[in-house]
């Protein structure tokens, strides 16, 4: 069964549609859509933003971001640092698997991500 969710982020109200997981409660089957990237469509004021998940960069680990070096519309080449983040003292530098363009940045420095979390999309 699909089920359309209405997820406020950052003020803007997205509508997202998820096929809903047997013996999984609505919340749950979201949440595991949209760490997982198998959101069918996100919308928002009009413009189709579904496909974003699968091309975004994930959080390799749990813990802090110390740093964005990158903001939407730079162009990157590959190896590239885009993000440093903290976990028991230790940093890790997030780079680009490819050359692109960014499309959108998910965190700013000191947000706490989830290993798996989406960082930010590479066009």
């Amino acid at each position: 069964m699909r089920r359309r969710f209405r997820v406020v982020l950052d003020g803007e109200v997205y509508e997202v549609e998820v096929e809903v997981e047997e013996g999984l409660s609505d919340l749950e089957t979201l949440l595991r859509s949209l760490q997982t990237g198998i959101v069918r469509s996100v919308s928002t004021t009009g413009r189709e933003v579904g496909a974003r998940a699968e091309r975004a960069i994930q959080a390799p680990i749990t813990g802090r971001v110390v740093e964005v070096r990158v903001k939407a519309g730079e162009v990157v080449d590959a190896g590239s640092t885009l993000v440093i983040m903290e976990a028991m003292k230790t940093r890790v530098e997030v780079r680009a698997p490819k050359r692109g363009r960014i499309r959108e940045v998910y965190v700013k420095t000191g947000d706490v991500v989830k290993q798996g979390d989406p960082l930010l999309a590479l066009a």
